[in-house]
């Protein structure tokens, strides 16, 4: 690939592109922006990410091939110079339990290699290593020894078996003595002897300081180990007898006559060796006294035991570091790590599984270790501490070259997610516990956090759910990932990203069909200075400002929530403003969701006898009795299925369809409402069940999703669509944008009614039949808005909104706000969570919580207008929002 080079596509016409043309330059960080609707996705994912990633399976199995013929190609001319492609985009954090921080990064997955394969299992009874022996390792071991050690190599007889009925059979094999209980005898002399031996003998496994009462020992390796605690004490219990296959001297044998013995002992012994060395001081092992003298007794075998205290261990594998593999997790809880307790007002509560103490392993799991730490508790580490444990880490040098590349893989991830302020996360806490701007950043960091280079990487919209702060760390991460020689291409609305550009490319310049066009390319200062450009007109004041003095002001009543301390909550007490714009704000982790949407909402649900969970703790809420409602908008998904989308949400397709149904072909045809649903048999195709495509199982992939050949993705039967009103049948219909069909469907006003709503919240873009599963999670936010103004409730409501600026362009953003100022005109109130400076500047009333995040956050730093915020001296907040209220920075129309 040519660093001059570029990536050049020509006649792009997917979705709404008009066959445009465009060369993308290779490691450049190229951001495509414009407002929502216009294409950007189109062109990012749809295009260059598709194709590049069609390309690369190209190299893969014919297995795979074979499908190659029926994936679609993007539409376009021509498309060259495309490298292997991997895209990030939003997805959504996943609410199962058994999502981590570790797993979604795959630190979790390179920390399982890494104990399999470099990780000392440390027997959890004596605590001292426990390895595969050989004849070769325990070789090595007693040339260690002090010369003119003496010691025995020895194996024992198992089974019920007397050593009278095999000492025959041992003499004819060459073996001569045998140690029986504190004795060593002549196998002559044992023929006639019937094991086990009466009288005191030795204990096997008394581990202590001998007879002598040492401190500290070492053993015969010169590794240190813990002061023995028992001297050798004695019982009636027998050992077992053994045999002795040499007598030998350290210094004096030589060392094929050692390994040729240690040899024998394995073999005869069954996979066991013993040997019992002179006692000469501090040696491991359990003492044993025999003919008077006191002699250490080593254990070898070479399965994974401590033959000194006979416990097995299974060998590492990666398997049995996994609590989603039943080989690793803990059986009691399945590798939740938890169980659930009592139900408390419809909220789950859980305590850790008492059986693994929340490691969610089974105990094997925990007995290897690197350094001096098991995996449960390096994942239990916040992420800035993993980073040092692994910076310091003393490794041998096989163990390093062994585990290099895992190691590389751990570090940079760490690395990563510290840069972008999470290193206060642990690596074991779940998805589902964590913000939605942790969870972006967390979703990033396989990306962004990887070696990888000379590739394509498509980010959709990373900074969502960022702070400002946060977001200027995201761009260092981003910029690091061009200068590995990557091409990065962002499809981003944040003002930093877009200043941060190599180059900037604009697309629109409406929506729907009247976006899909370049309205410009080339670096941010260009733009600025671009009068075709929108974006360029937000980013150097050229459209309108922000009226401070027509802030709404908050003498309309108050809710007041007392003595919230749930999750980092530091006991806060919270007076929120009715009838005003009011944003919560604070760096991503402060605590705003677990305030507005955990405490404050479901307490109010509560007073206001509305089924919801139960709050988080809290000591009350007051001002309930000013609010006749309260309605909580998050950007959870529609549905889960592709056969929700807008229309069925707004229950506006009934209407469509009675449209349908009333005309004169329908009629003649005996054709009802029913005809022309996808979700019932009656008109929809019979071979996709009215999804309109056929999903494949590719194994080893993601799975594809193929347009179904039978009905060309319509939905229906040819029949049906046969049926048309104004020229159009059903499936065109349902392929139209909003705005399209408002026009369409002129005269139908209950129609018209439910789709200005989504024309007010700046929906106007998306098509009537698109999957609800497809939408973001600001569009799926903006949905249910138009839903719940479409039901023309009554009465003073509040609104509480998750962050609803998700994914929309500077002028969209304008649009939402003249939706709000609707909503507050006729005496609803909102309570909106917000990190868009925009949404802040325009905003009648903030609460900021911080001054970080997690513990060092939960607490309210500032609050009144934006300009009194502004001037805190404690708020991470107030320094962003000082610059846009002023320097101009974005001057807002609204």
């Amino acid at each position: 690939m040519s660093v001059a080079g570029h990536i050049s596509l020509r006649g792009v016409a997917v979705h709404n592109l008009k066959s445009i043309d465009v060369d993308i330059p290779y490691r450049k960080l190229v951001v495509l922006c414009g407002l929502s609707g216009s294409g950007k996705s189109s062109l990012a994912l749809d295009t260059l990410y598709a194709e590049g990633q069609r390309r690369y399976i190209e190299s893969f199995s014919a297995y795979t091939r074979q499908f190659l013929d029926r994936l679609e190609k993007p539409e376009a001319e021509r498309i060259d110079g495309i490298p292997p492609a991997i895209a990030v985009t939003g997805g959504g954090s996943s609410r199962s339990s058994r999502a981590t921080v570790g797993t979604a990064t795959e630190v979790a997955d390179y920390l399982r290699l890494l104990f399999a394969k470099i990780g000392k299992v440390v027997c959890r009874s004596c605590g001292h290593a426990v390895e595969r022996d050989s004849p070769q390792s325990v070789a090595a071991m007693l040339t260690n020894l002090p010369a003119g050690t003496r010691y025995m190599v020895a194996f024992s007889i198992n089974g019920d078996a007397s050593l009278a009925a095999a000492a025959a059979t041992l003499r004819e094999e060459g073996f001569v003595r045998a140690i029986i209980g504190q004795r060593v005898v002549n196998l002559d002399e044992a023929a006639g002897t019937q094991y086990p031996v009466s009288g005191k003998l030795p204990l096997s496994f008394g581990r202590g300081a001998g007879s002598e009462g040492e401190g500290d020992q070492s053993d015969v390796m010169g590794q240190a180990r813990k002061p023995d605690v028992q001297a050798a004490s004695y019982t009636n219990d027998a050992p077992p007898p053994y045999v002795v296959v040499d007598r030998l001297t350290a210094g004096s044998a030589t060392e094929q006559r050692v390994r040729d013995s240690l040899e024998t002992a394995f073999g005869k012994g069954l996979g066991k060796c013993f040997t019992f060395v002179e006692k000469g001081g501090g040696e491991r092992g359990a003492a044993a006294a025999i003919d008077g003298r006191v002699w250490r007794r080593l254990a070898f075998s070479n399965t994974l035991a401590c033959a000194d205290c006979g416990i097995e261990y299974i060998p590492p594998e990666p398997r049995l570091f996994s609590f989603n593999s039943p080989l690793g997790a803990c059986p009691n809880c399945e590798g939740i790590g938890s169980i659930i307790d009592v139900i408390l007002g419809r909220r789950r509560s859980y305590r850790p599984c008492p059986a693994c103490r929340g490691t969610r392993l089974r105990p094997e799991a925990l007995d290897a270790r690197i350094g001096d730490r098991n995996i449960a508790q390096i994942a239990a580490m916040q992420i800035g501490e993993a980073a040092e444990f692994f910076r310091c880490l003393d490794l041998s040098a096989p163990q390093r070259r062994i585990g290099h590349m895992m190691l590389e893989q751990v570090q940079r991830r760490l690395e990563y997610l510290a840069s972008v302020g999470l290193g206060y996360l642990a690596l074991d806490r779940t998805i589902r516990t964590l913000s939605s701007g942790e969870a972006r950043r967390v979703a990033l960091t396989s990306a962004l956090g990887s070696s990888l280079v000379n590739m394509l990487y498509v980010l959709d919209e990373p900074s969502i759910g960022l702070h400002p702060c946060d977001v200027n760390r995201l761009v260092e991460s981003i910029q690091k990932l061009r200068d590995r020689a990557n091409t990065v291409v962002v499809v981003e609305h944040e003002e930093a990203i877009i200043r941060a550009a190599d180059q900037v490319i604009e697309i629109g310049p409406g929506a729907g069909e009247r976006g899909g066009r370049i309205v410009f390319q080339g670096t941010p200062a260009e733009m600025e200075a671009s009068p075709d450009s929108l974006t360029g007109d937000y980013l150097a004041g050229r459209r309108g400002n922000v009226c401070t003095s027509t802030r709404r002001q908050p003498n309309r009543g108050w809710i007041r929530l007392a003595g919230a301390r749930g999750n980092n909550l530091k006991n806060v007490t919270v007076e929120f403003p009715l009838g005003v714009l009011c944003l919560v704000t604070g760096v991503s982790g402060a605590g705003k969701s677990t305030l507005v949407e955990e405490t404050l909402y479901p307490a109010l649900c509560r007073r206001l006898r509305k089924e919801a969970p139960g709050p988080l703790e809290c000591d009350d809420v007051f001002g309930d009795g000013q609010i006749d409602d309260v309605i909580m908008v998050d950007q959870s998904p529609i549905g889960r299925s592709p056969r929700s989308n807008p229309v069925t949400y707004l229950k506006v397709f009934s209407e469509i369809r009675h449209v349908f149904a009333e005309t004169l072909e329908a009629r003649t045809r005996n054709y009802g409402t029913s005809h022309f649903s996808f979700n019932v048999d009656g008109g929809r195709c019979s071979a996709c069940q009215g999804v309109g495509y056929i999903q494949i199982d590719m194994q080893f992939l993601a799975d594809v999703f193929m347009k179904c050949s039978q009905c060309r993705g319509t939905r229906y039967r040819d029949e049906i669509l046969d049926v048309t009103y104004r020229g159009r049948n059903i499936a065109e219909v349902l392929e139209m944008t909003i705005r399209e069909a408002f026009t369409f469907f002129r005269g139908k006003s209950k129609v018209q009614a439910r789709l200005k709503r989504l024309i007010d919240v700046g929906l106007d873009y998306v098509r009537l039949g698109q999957p609800g599963n497809t939408l973001s999670g600001g569009e799926a936010q903006r949905l249910k808005l138009a839903g719940y103004m479409s039901a023309a409730k009554r009465g003073r409501c509040l609104f509480i909104l998750d962050e609803p600026t998700t994914g929309l362009h500077f002028s969209d953003t304008v649009q939402l706000l003249d939706c709000f100022d609707a909503l507050l005109a006729v005496g609803h109130s909102l309570i909106v969570v917000e990190h868009n400076l925009q949404m802040m500047k325009a905003a009648d009333y903030i609460i900021d919580l911080g001054p970080e995040a997690a513990d060092q956050g939960g607490q309210v730093v500032a609050q009144g207008t934006p300009e009194m915020v502004a001037r805190s001296e404690t708020s991470v907040t107030a320094r962003f929002l000082r610059k846009v209220l002023g320097d101009g920075g974005l001057n807002i129309e609204h």
